[in-house]
C-alpha cells in the first residue's frame, strides 16, 4: 500500500505526465474519466466571462442602435412650427430653434420699422410740398376772393334797366366789370404756372407713398393688387358715402387694410346663403280645420269653467271632463 501511495501523491516522482497516467491505469487507479471531464470543464472556461462584459455594456450600446437607426426616444423630441409646417426634431435643437423664432422676429420688426420710417419720411415730405403749395397759391387766392366778390356785385345787376337810368354810370361800371374778368383770368393762369412746379412735387410725392404703401399692402394682405385697391375704394364710397376725390387722397396702408376688412366682412355676408323657412304644408284632410277649431274652443271651455267654478265638486267635475276631452 505504501508503493501505491508512492505513485499516486508523490508529485516530485519526476516521471513524465503522460508515462504517469499510463501506469496508474494499468493498475486500475487512473482518475481518467475525472481527468477527462476536467479539460471539457476548462474548454468553455475561457468564453463563459466573455458574454458576460457585452452584457454589462448591452444598455449602453442600445440607445447607441437606436440613434443610428434614426429612431429617437419621445421624450428627446420636441415638436415646434415652421412656416405653417410642423416638425418633430430633438430637444437639443430647442434653443436653437427658439433663438431662430427670436431672430426671425426682430428682423420682422426691423423691417416694419424701416417701412413704417420711410413711410412717414414720403408723407412729411408731402406735408412740404403741400404747405410749399400754400404758400405760393395764398397771394393768388387772396386777390381772386376780392375780385369775385366784386363780380359776385356785378353779376345782380340789370344792366339793360341801369343804361336806361343813367347810361354814362353803366358804361363805366360795365367797363370795370369786364376788366375784372379781365384780372380774374390772368391772375388764375398766372397762379397756374406759380404753382406747376410744386404741384409735381406733390404728385410725385403722392405717387411714391401710394407706391410704399402697397408694397406694404401686398405683404400684409393677400391678393392684395391695383384692382383689388380699386374694388375697396369702390366699396367705401358706395357703403360708407366717401367722394372719389376723398379716397383719392386716402394712401395710409392701415387705412386701407381696415377698408379691406370691412371689405370682405361684405362680401362673406353677401356669399352666405339666406335661410328661408320650409314651405307649409298645404295637404289637409277634409274639415280637419274645423274640427281642430272646434277640439280647441271645447276645451277652452273645460277650462274656464274649471277656473270660474267656486266649489270643489264643480271643479272636480271639471277636471274629469277635461281629461275625459284630452284623453280620448
Amino acid at each position: 500500500m505504501s508503493g501505491e501511495a508512492a505513485v499516486v501523491t508523490d508529485s516530485d516522482s519526476g516521471l513524465d505526465t503522460g508515462m504517469e497516467e499510463r501506469i496508474l491505469r494499468s493498475m486500475g487507479l487512473s482518475d481518467a474519466p475525472k481527468a477527462d471531464a476536467k479539460p471539457a470543464a476548462k474548454a468553455p472556461a475561457p468564453a463563459t466571462p466573455a458574454p458576460a462584459q457585452p452584457a454589462e455594456a448591452a444598455p449602453e450600446g442600445e440607445p447607441a442602435a437606436e440613434a443610428v437607426e434614426g429612431d429617437p426616444a419621445p421624450e428627446n423630441v420636441i415638436e415646434i412650427e415652421f412656416r405653417g409646417n410642423r416638425y418633430q426634431v430633438p430637444t437639443d435643437l430647442k434653443e436653437l430653434h427658439e433663438g431662430y423664432l427670436r431672430q426671425e422676429d426682430y428682423t420682422r420688426k426691423t423691417q416694419e420699422t424701416a417701412e413704417m420710417r420711410k413711410v412717414v419720411e414720403l408723407q412729411q415730405q408731402q406735408a412740404q410740398a403741400v404747405q410749399a403749395l400754400q404758400q405760393v397759391v395764398q397771394p393768388y387766392n387772396e386777390r381772386l376772393l376780392t375780385i369775385n366778390s366784386h363780380l359776385t356785385e356785378y353779376k345782380k345787376v340789370d344792366w339793360g334797366a341801369y343804361a336806361d337810368s343813367d347810361p354814362a354810370a353803366c358804361n363805366k361800371h360795365w367797363m370795370t366789370f369786364q376788366s375784372l374778368k379781365d384780372q380774374k383770368a390772368s391772375l388764375e393762369q398766372e397762379m397756374q404756372g406759380a404753382a406747376a412746379q410744386h404741384l409735381h412735387k406733390l404728385k410725385d410725392s403722392a405717387e411714391r407713398l401710394k407706391s410704399e404703401n402697397s408694397k406694404i399692402l401686398e405683404t400684409k394682405v393677400k391678393g392684395w393688387s391695383a384692382e383689388r385697391d380699386q374694388k375697396v375704394r369702390d366699396f367705401a364710397a358706395k357703403a360708407y358715402g366717401f367722394s372719389q376725390q376723398e379716397l383719392g387722397q386716402v394712401f395710409d396702408a392701415r387705412l386701407l387694410r381696415m377698408m379691406n376688412d370691412a371689405f370682405e366682412m361684405q362680401s362673406l355676408r353677401d356669399a352666405k346663403p339666406v335661410k328661408q323657412a320650409p314651405p307649409a304644408s298645404k295637404t289637409l284632410k277634409p274639415n280637419a280645420t274645423q274640427g281642430e277649431s272646434k277640439a280647441k274652443t271645447e276645451v277652452a271651455m273645460i277650462r274656464r269653467d274649471i277656473r270660474t267654478s267656486k266649489t270643489e265638486s264643480g271643479k272636480a267635475a271639471g277636471i274629469q271632463k277635461y281629461l275625459e276631452r284630452t284623453l280620448r
